[in-house]
């Protein structure tokens, strides 16, 4: 009985069917191509909003941890190589799992997105510090709180709009 509760826990939280896989790869790759191709809609420098993460905020609510662990490792790389966001692996997984748990309690996955701000920027904040102390200001945490919202929310608004126009579609991509 332990087993098989333990079998259906892996399942549901660290399972990825083949749907799920491309998705996970395609917004990953989107993101990806966004961030280095420099694409980025600049608010008033030092403001900017990041595209990327739309693509792989969606990718890892719509997809579960697994696939959260696809599209942040992928949001993540920057040519050229070894350039790469650390904190986005981590929380984009923790995004992924938060999703799941959000769908077995019959809510909306798109609400994990708002985990991006409460774990990126503190994340973000100390992988600049430990790389880079200089920068790592004071000043600096509201600049990525300011990144962070802006892409949550309109990475939450897509999905909602997306969702409400291909509902048949998501429903194959979770089952």
């Amino acid at each position: 009985m332990g087993d098989k509760l333990g079998e259906g826990f892996r399942r549901i939280f660290f399972g990825i069917n083949r749907r799920q896989l491309m998705f996970a790869t395609l917004m990953g790759s989107l993101a990806f191509s966004v961030r280095n191709l420099g694409i980025y809609v600049i608010i008033y420098p030092p403001f900017r909003i990041d595209p990327r993460w739309i693509f792989s905020l969606i990718g890892a609510c719509w997809t579960g941890s697994m696939g959260g662990l696809i599209c942040g490792t992928l949001a993540a790389m920057k040519l050229p190589y070894p350039m790469i966001d650390l904190a986005a692996i981590p929380v984009h997984f923790m995004i992924g799992l938060t999703s799941r748990w959000l769908e077995s309690h019959k809510r909306n996955s798109l609400y994990a997105c708002f985990l991006w701000p409460i774990l990126g920027v503190p994340l973000y904040w100390l992988a600049t510090l430990l790389f880079t102390p200089a920068q790592a200001t004071i000043a600096l945490i509201p600049i990525l709180l300011f990144i962070g919202v802006s892409g949550t929310v309109l990475a939450f608004v897509i999905g909602l709009a997306v969702e409400k126009r291909v509902r048949p579609l998501l429903s194959s991509l979770r089952a």
